[in-house]
């Protein structure tokens, strides 16, 4: 499509409009619009899941190239599954609008959430490698993406970035045709895409991502500022190293995938990196630190330090030498003709043993003496460990963490009430199966019996929730009921499991409020209250189910 065929401004249709055109979802409202669609969210209706719709212009559907282009990308893109990419459900026309169905991210943009700020390196690290990972998977599968930048990775509640709008993305295999629009953004499309489009590769991709690590790091694109990464945010210069073989101009050069980047990456993120320290005589400019972190004079400190030791040990050892030999020379000689040997003297004749005197022996046995009981050592009593000081908290914590929760609770309400109701649904079949089951008993006696038990079961149990009861003793003989009760006994857990995980997203957003309330609990001086709050924080962190269960029993909390 040429620049005059473009819509001067696309207006993006009311979500009541579009209602009629897509009567298998419930279009929520507008989440996004620019010059290339308009995003709505929708909840499709067979699955209860929401997604998101974008919608195209209709300057797009009257390109026979864009449309061609289109569906064979859709198909592609349909066929990827990874955790780093928004995953595509549908797509097609209606009222001569393309459009395309795809995961629905709960979250802001890169570009939203980092435009010209200087992100930490650690944690440009991190998003900047599940990218690599997501376009890795990408290409793998034949797919160039063409547009990576900011503005089309999402970051989920955890902070997960997630490859979107593969609207410009392509099979590698598929070629640009003479007169096809080339699609891209200035400043982060490599220069090949211009230049000769139709040899464009997945590393055209890899050019866009060192583009976006250089502004990541620095708050600015490399074509605002010439200098490297770690000249204008100090960062690691391995970094630069990433960035400048990634733009490289020459294809040939780059990176040969993402995972390259990805493992590079991953090794400034495991191993130190090079030491700088600032001086005042520099100027405040960094220089490399002398070896070991030792200046020359030092050096030579501690290499002579050694042999003044050794030269005092050998000299104490001399001196105590020395004086041996000097207490030897002073000992008086004794000579044999000195020496007096004492005189000899008799041995002793042993005398010859007398016998004993008689001794009269009792005819009564004596009464053996009373044995001494000694009293048991009493068992040493360890000293009792001091009670740890509580500190009153200031602040009405409890009263916080039930607004923060109050919040919480409605952010999750579509998510429980889904959930609710899939339980209700599961509750409802799983009592028509049950009947099922009963028609199918041979013996007439037995169904008869069986289909009267099972109605009373079910009007005794009808108020008590839609989570399913165990069956009762009658019911539990017959093994065609406790199988297809078993069946959705398991269903039910899969339900409760799901909605675990998914509420379980939730809870950083949870922890961030805390956090923030803790940095203004500081600044009061309310250690009693941050250590509530601190208390709080762990046990969201250590239970994976604390945090969904606050969410599904507020009145036990």
């Amino acid at each position: 499509m040429s620049e005059d065929q473009m819509p001067a401004a696309f207006v993006a249709p009311e979500a009541a409009d579009l209602a009629p055109l897509f009567p298998g979802y419930e279009i929520e409202g507008l989440i996004a619009t620019g010059g290339m669609g308009a995003v709505y969210g929708a909840i499709q209706k067979s699955l209860e899941r929401a997604v998101a719709i974008k919608i195209l212009p209709q300057e797009f559907t009257g390109d026979a190239a864009f449309r061609s282009g289109f569906e064979s990308e859709a198909k592609a893109m349909a066929r990827l599954n990874h955790p780093n990419l928004i995953g595509v459900y549908d797509f097609g026309e209606v009222a001569g609008m393309l459009y395309i169905i795809m995961e629905y991210v709960p979250g802001q943009s890169l570009y939203h959430s980092a435009h010209g700020i200087a992100i930490d390196p650690s944690e440009v690290n991190r998003l900047v490698s599940g990218i690599c990972h997501g376009l890795a998977h990408a290409h793998e599968n034949g797919i160039i993406h063409r547009d990576i930048k900011p503005s089309n990775i999402l970051l989920d509640l955890n902070a997960n970035p997630k490859i979107g709008d593969f609207g410009l993305a392509r099979p590698a295999e598929r070629q640009i045709q003479a007169g096809e629009e080339i699609f891209g953004t200035p400043h982060y499309t490599a220069p090949e895409v211009v230049a000769a489009p139709s040899a464009v590769d997945h590393r055209a991709d890899i050019f866009s991502v060192g583009v976006l690590l250089h502004e990541l790091l620095t708050g600015r694109l490399p074509a605002d500022d010439q200098r490297t990464a770690s000249a204008i945010s100090m960062c690691d210069p391995r970094f630069d190293a990433i960035i400048r073989r990634a733009t490289d101009l020459m294809p040939d050069r780059r990176y040969g995938s993402a995972l390259e980047i990805a493992a590079d990456l991953h090794h400034i993120a495991t191993s130190a990196g090079p030491k700088v320290l600032r001086t005042a005589a520099a100027g405040g400019q960094p220089q490399a630190s002398p070896r070991k972190g030792k200046t020359a004079a030092s050096a030579r400190k501690t290499s002579t330090a050694p042999v003044v030791v050794i030269i005092l040990i050998i000299a104490a050892i001399a001196a105590v030498a020395l004086k041996r030999h000097s207490d030897r020379a002073k000992a008086p000689e004794i000579t044999i003709e000195e020496v007096v040997l004492p005189a000899p003297v008799a041995p002793e004749v042993p005398t010859p043993p007398q016998p004993e005197p008689a001794v009269e022996i009792p005819t009564e046995p004596s009464t053996p003496p009373e044995p001494v009981v000694l009293p048991d050592p009493e068992p040493e009593q360890p000293e009792p460990e001091p009670e740890p000081q509580v500190i009153e908290p200031k602040s009405d914590v409890p009263a916080f963490l039930a607004r923060a929760r109050g919040i919480m609770r409605k952010r999750a309400e579509p998510l429980i009430n889904s959930h609710d109701l899939n339980l209700q649904k599961n509750t409802d079949s799983w009592s028509r199966a049950l009947r099922r089951a009963i028609r199918k008993i041979d013996h007439p006696g037995v169904r008869g019996n069986a289909d009267v038990a099972l109605k009373e079961f079910l009007d005794l149990h009808e108020n008590e929730g839609n989570r399913l009861p165990a069956l009762n003793p009658y019911l539990s003989t017959l093994p065609a009921l406790v199988e297809t009760h078993e069946e959705f006994i398991e269903k039910q857990k899969e339900l409760e499991r799901a909605v675990v995980n998914e509420l379980s997203t939730l809870s950083a957003t949870y922890i961030l409020g805390i956090e923030k309330q803790i940095e203004r609990l500081n600044a009061e001086n309310d250690p009693g209250a941050v250590a509530l709050l601190e208390k709080e924080i762990e046990l969201v962190r250590e239970d994976p189910e604390y945090f969904p269960e606050l969410m599904l029993d507020p009145a036990d909390q």
